[in-house]
């Protein structure tokens, strides 16, 4: 197995990533946690409700066969010059299949505090408490907490209003099962699905769901193929923290599976990509509640409208101002 790797920006790693997934078996965004600041014995009481970051993400791209180098190079370059920047140094080297370079990567995540829920990962000795405490090591999956697309997602699920009592939650491509088990932490009462495409990645999310005393439902699907998520009852809640096109390609699905009055979170998309997707929804009823996020990975919460009665609070209706 080959792996590619290069760092950029992070408001600039999303296109990066969607340039070489056409070729890859697998493409993968993680932020790059920040230099420890040598002498200093501890962090502000205030450290945990910003998200720490250094400002540059890795994105790393999978291949089962040796790529054809001048094919992603040119795609690579193309974005690149779109960006109006320089291609980032690029680096290649070969991987045996039984090496978790995933969890390798993660070693130096710190904690996130999101509102009323706190990750916390296990290298973290001490931390500063919170309402909801998510223990998580994303091991072999993605997800950490630390990524503006997760944060935001996070931050929108409280933006359901204390009185919130979805039933029905999805998570659709859950990764490390992070936004799931927050969801049931939240909301214990729902019943939770979480889908992913990938095996392993389920595994390890179901194993975080037990560490974490969440019970919910683990589904191997692509998208919404799959009995558990395409059939019986509406959704009251569905979050999905994807990439632009697989939001798109499944536009049509998460609209119709949201019951009356339900809230769909989205993430994964960069800011110019916010208006074409909110078209697309709008196309099926969808309106846009709120925005969190930052400015380069905004993160939506769209609404079905009840026209009746409703199934759980309403959300606000002005978008919410940025999420740090």
């Amino acid at each position: 197995m080959w792996r590619l790797a290069l760092t950029a920006d992070a408001s600039d790693a999303e296109a990066y990533a969607q340039a070489v997934e056409p070729l890859a078996t697998v493409v993968s965004i993680y932020e790059v946690a920040p230099e420890p600041h040598h002498g200093v014995s501890g962090q502000p009481d205030e450290w945990a409700t910003d998200i720490l970051m250094s400002g540059l993400c890795v994105v790393e791209a999978l291949f089962e066969v040796p790529p054809v180098t001048d094919e992603l190079t040119e795609a690579l370059a193309e974005t690149a010059a779109g960006l109006r920047q320089a291609l980032p140094p690029i680096a290649w080297d070969e991987v045996s299949e039984d090496t978790d370079w995933v969890t390798q990567s993660q070693g130096f995540h710190p904690a996130i505090r999101a509102g009323r829920v706190l990750v916390r990962p296990s290298h973290i000795a001490q931390a500063p408490p919170a309402p909801h405490v998510v223990r998580l090591d994303a091991g072999r999956a993605f997800g950490t907490g630390g990524h503006a697309t997760t944060h935001g997602c996070l931050v929108l699920m409280q933006r359901l209003g204390l009185g919130a009592k979805p039933r029905r939650i999805a998570d659709i491509g859950t990764g490390s099962g992070l936004l799931a088990i927050a969801a049931g932490k939240l909301y214990a009462q729902a019943h939770l699905v979480a889908s992913e495409i990938d095996p392993l990645a389920l595994e390890v999310a179901a194993y975080n769901a037990r560490a974490n005393g969440v019970r919910m439902q683990c589904v191997v699907a692509n998208g919404w193929r799959h009995r558990a998520l395409a059939h019986g009852e509406p959704f009251d809640l569905i979050l999905a923290n994807l990439l632009y096109r697989p939001l798109l390609r499944f536009s049509r699905q998460m609209a119709e599976r949201l019951a009356p009055g339900g809230a769909l979170i989205l993430a994964g998309l960069l800011s110019g990509q916010e208006r074409p997707l909110l078209q697309r929804f709008r196309s099926y009823g969808l309106v846009l509640e709120a925005r969190a996020g930052d400015k380069d990975w905004p993160s939506l919460l769209l609404r079905r409208p009840a026209g009746g009665s409703r199934r759980f609070q309403a959300f606000p209706s002005s978008p919410s101002e940025n999420a740090r």
